[in-house]
């Protein structure tokens, strides 16, 4: 997504924000119940908070039989988020596996080279190790985490940690559907 300059100049801070969906769905579920994330207002939240050219990148897994789940991901890309995404699985023993941790990572680490800022929207701490290799790569890099529920090594590897839940706007009720939030993803939440 563009913001007040062309990918081509040099000069203009290149930020990529990468969004793991199922870890701030399913942390916004367990202290907020019914609460969803509102990704309009994130997205605006971050073009608004930050100098230079901001791509987004949102990463999801998704039940193929549920239409929710596809319009889900539709709107986000309508909103100008890029959607990496792949089915979940449904194991012979009747479990779920559904993970975009590795798929997120391999995603940042190609890109990291061609951005100066890296901001992670998750609270996972397996995400410290790529933390410490943008670190060690010269970048800086932000932590936007849920709040009471961001690993304490995720944020002691990152140069900031902002509380999700304290930007204006975020939570979306159920009553409130001006804008698309993430669908129940129950079966997803069995799956680690």
């Amino acid at each position: 997504m563009r913001k007040n300059a062309h990918w081509e100049d040099q000069t203009m801070k290149r930020v990529g924000v990468f969004v793991d969906v199922q870890n701030v769905y399913l942390t916004t579920q367990a202290l907020y119940g019914q609460g969803r994330i509102n990704f309009a207002t994130l997205r605006d939240y971050l073009l608004r908070s930050t100098d230079g050219v901001v791509t987004l990148t949102a990463f999801t897994c998704f039940d193929p039989e549920s239409d929710g789940q596809r319009s889900f991901r539709n709107a986000l890309g309508l909103m100008g988020y890029r959607v990496i995404s792949k089915p979940l699985r449904r194991l012979p023993d009747g479990t779920i596996k559904a993970n975009m941790d590795l798929d997120m990572a391999v995603e940042i680490l190609t890109q990291a080279d061609y951005l100066d800022e890296v901001v992670l929207i998750t609270g996972d701490g397996d995400f410290k190790a790529i933390v410490d290799a943008l670190c060690l790569k010269g970048k800086i890099v932000k932590i936007i985490g849920p709040d009471r529920m961001t690993s304490p090594e995720l944020i002691q590897a990152s140069h900031q940690y902002l509380n999700l839940h304290r930007i204006e706007g975020i939570l979306q009720t159920d009553t409130n559907h001006a804008s698309r939030s993430a669908p129940a993803e129950s079966e997803a939440s069995k799956s680690e």
